[in-house]
């Protein structure tokens, strides 16, 4: 038997929850109180100065002078613009740096839209069980959208791919309500949507087939470091961390030196969480190419 780990998800779901709480927080903090109208402006009252020394959401977040930019928010910005603003490319260096060498985390470990999609996935297995379920098949379609929406923003120098990127949405959706009293309907619609597809068909469908973020991280933490390994010697073959994946990637092929879609593993652990032999583990290194 493999000695026993920390398991992966309890570590996932504090910083899931410290993003989260972040991202409902500081709209809230920054609000314009509702009892500070513009008509009370006028008349010369004025509602003590609110500061607060950090801003933003998971697309770009500022610590007073200090910014982190997500990647594809660099991209987005350098295609929409056709320009470079020196500043970003310091803001975008730390967390461009960990998407190389670790992956797409950001879907897993850090986007607060994903933990409520994984949480949704748990209504979804409930359906199944019930026989309330209804799937069908569809392509992998992540990477078609994020050239599409590239290609907006080239010609229509719009910021495409912020208007598609639902932790973005969300975050908006809360400085919506917490400064205007109001939400968006389209950003609404579009959360809750998804969240009624995925509960009642298709597991994970916006991570899995259709997040252009999600498609572009994956580009670029193609060469990554951390991975999933699979000590074959340990391997029970049990199935368990193939009925864990919530990207269906058969994990347990790694024991048959199969290899699974590394592009769509986000290394979320939770295939390793539930080996009962400890048989997967995360690992630092290039993987090996397996010869077919």
């Amino acid at each position: 038997m493999g000695r026993k780990k920390l398991k992966a998800l309890y570590i996932r779901r504090l910083v899931q929850l410290i993003v989260l709480a972040g991202i409902i927080l500081i709209p809230f903090y920054s609000q314009n109180p509702y009892q500070w109208s513009p008509s009370r402006i006028v008349l010369g009252h004025l509602p003590p100065p609110r500061v607060l020394p950090v801003s933003g959401d998971t697309w770009a977040i500022s610590f007073g002078n200090f910014t982190l930019i997500h990647p594809l928010a660099f991209v987005d910005y350098i295609v929409s613009t056709k320009s470079i603003y020196l500043p970003l490319i310091g803001a975008v260096v730390i967390p461009l740096v960990l998407t190389l060498l670790l992956g797409r985390i950001f879907c897993s470990w850090l986007c607060p839209m994903g933990f409520i999609f994984e949480l949704n996935q748990k209504i979804n297995n409930l359906m199944g069980r019930i026989g309330l379920r209804w799937s069908f098949r569809i392509r992998d379609y992540r990477f078609v959208f994020f050239t599409i929406l590239l290609i907006a923003a080239f010609f229509f120098a719009i910021p495409a791919l912020s208007v598609f990127d639902p932790p973005h949405i969300l975050a908006r959706e809360f400085m919506f309500i917490f400064t205007h009293h109001q939400v968006s309907l389209t950003g609404t619609l579009f959360i809750l949507i998804f969240l009624l597809i995925e509960a009642f068909s298709v597991k994970r469908l916006w991570c899995n087939r259709l997040c252009p973020s999600g498609g572009g991280l994956s580009l670029l933490g193609a060469k990554r470091v951390l991975n999933i390994r699979m000590d074959k010697e340990l391997c029970i073959k049990c199935g368990k961390c193939d009925d864990a994946c919530p990207y269906d990637l058969k994990p347990m092929m790694l024991s048959e030196d199969r290899e699974i879609d590394w592009l769509k593993c986000d290394n979320c652990g939770l295939c390793r969480d539930v080996c009962p032999v400890s048989a997967i583990s995360y690992h630092l290194g290039m993987r090996k190419r397996i010869e077919k």
